[in-house]
């Protein structure tokens, strides 16, 4: 129809001259009358396969945005995704990793949601993220979890402390300093307890806040000291905090919880793999950030 005759048809279709005469007869037989009177080394579409153009171009039409929508889903052009984690790492590694992605794929959808570890598993048993990260497991027969990322916790105290002028601490060194602690809901306030209790120093809590960025922020305005995740570290450099690696690492272990069996789409296994990348690099020796956020 578009072309007029079977030679420039098959050049259009990448074939041979035979197989389109053949295609044109077998679809006449199909349909019981003539599509096309021949003569003069062209085609004349009758009043019948112009009826029928009218639908199947409208076919074509459907058929190339569907390779045009799966060229662009291929590329990451097009798509939602959605993730869900505790607040250390909503503070600040999340929502880094989160902005890259948009800035590669500026045309997708995002969604990024802070949940404590308690409720990840909740939200991803409502079906509201393609992935979760928890400080713990998930018990739910409809989710899998696997172990996402190990984590340290740094000490963080006032720049000008007088335990800021060691590369790294041991826990003897806190000995009866006074500490901003996280609160005794907090999954990592009974590790660090611990840590206190194994190496004989005394534990001094002045304060308990719920928020890992607001046990640093009273530490940079000199209320005392505290132990935080390394993610905490991730955001904006604050002049008034120093964080220091611990010489007994304490680390806490994160998880990953994806609906069981379902495949992570190319767009949150890319965020993820951001995440994660993202944590490790603030975790090796050389990289040691100032920030804010656990949970």
């Amino acid at each position: 129809m578009k072309s007029g005759s079977v030679t420039e048809a098959a050049e259009r279709l990448f074939v041979t001259q035979p197989a389109v005469t053949k295609l044109l007869k077998g679809f006449e037989e199909a349909c019981g009358f003539t599509l096309f009177d021949r003569g003069q080394g062209r085609l004349k579409p009758t009043a019948e396969a112009r009826q029928l153009f009218a639908e199947t171009e409208k076919l074509e039409a459907g058929m190339t945005r569907i390779a045009r929508l799966a060229e662009s889903i291929r590329n990451l052009e097009r798509g939602e995704v959605s993730a869900v984690t505790f607040p250390a790492l909503s503070m600040q590694i999340a929502p880094q990793a989160g902005a890259a992605l948009l800035g590669r794929h500026p045309e997708i959808g995002l969604q990024l949601f802070s949940r404590t570890s308690r409720s990840v598993e909740d939200t991803m048993v409502t079906g509201k993220a393609d992935f979760g990260i928890s400080l713990r497991p998930s018990t739910f027969p409809s989710l899998r979890a696997e172990k996402f990322e190990e984590m340290f916790f740094y000490v963080a105290m006032p720049s000008g402390h007088r335990l800021a002028a060691k590369d790294r601490l041991a826990m003897k060194d806190l000995d009866g300093e006074p500490f901003v602690a996280l609160g005794r809901e907090d999954l990592s306030y009974p590790l660090i307890e611990a840590a206190f209790q194994r190496a004989g120093s005394r534990y001094n809590p002045i304060a308990e806040v719920h928020m890992a960025n607001a046990a640093c922020e009273m530490v940079a305005e000199g209320a005392g000291i505290s132990v935080v995740l390394s993610i905490t570290s991730a955001g904006p450099q604050d002049q008034r905090l120093t964080f220091r690696r611990l010489s007994e690492p304490l680390t806490m272990t994160s998880w990953l919880i994806t609906p069981k069996g379902e495949r992570l789409s190319m767009l949150a296994s890319e965020l993820l793999a951001d995440m994660r990348a993202r944590i490790r690099r603030l975790q090796e020796p050389e990289c040691l950030e100032q920030g804010s956020g656990t949970g």
